[in-house]
């Protein structure tokens, strides 16, 4: 039977690591930095993010946002709540950026495995369709009011 999957009260150690390291997510993407965010993560993480085809690692994950961050320069994530089981975290946050004078906002979850002080072994899920056509949505928007002036 696999009891990899079932939940497992964190011992004192791990819930004060996942404790520090969720902290250190929430200051991080409070103003967020490409290049910083490379503390949060082990040189040999594999973390996917939509996105992605397949998992980076910790320099992928950075050029990944770079990328992002040049598009949404204001996005910011909010930690709304967050829950440890074993090693694993589950970070549920909000995130918002403005997307052709519009804002928005969408919700998500982190999935990581904390080791020392760093994740690794991410998955980051969200409602990417949704988010694509309010996205496209606000450019088009944009566009026809550009249009009109």
């Amino acid at each position: 039977m696999d009891t990899t999957s079932k939940y497992q009260a964190p011992s004192a150690g791990q819930l004060a690591r996942a404790q520090q390291l969720v902290a250190r997510f929430a200051e991080q993407w409070n103003a967020p930095d490409a290049d910083n965010l490379r503390d949060l993560m082990h040189a040999d993480t594999q973390n996917q993010i939509p996105p992605m085809a397949a998992p980076a690692d910790r320099e992928g994950v950075v050029a990944h946002f770079r990328q992002v961050l040049q598009r949404l320069p204001d996005l910011r994530i909010e930690v709304e709540r967050w829950a440890p089981t074993g090693d694993i975290v589950m970070v549920e946050w909000r995130a918002t950026a403005t997307v052709a004078g519009t804002p928005l906002s969408w919700t998500g979850v982190d999935r990581f495995r904390v080791r020392g002080e760093r994740m690794d072994q991410a998955m980051v899920y969200w409602d990417t369709r949704q988010l694509a056509e309010r996205m496209a949505a606000a450019v088009e928007a944009a566009s026809r009011q550009g249009a009109a002036s």
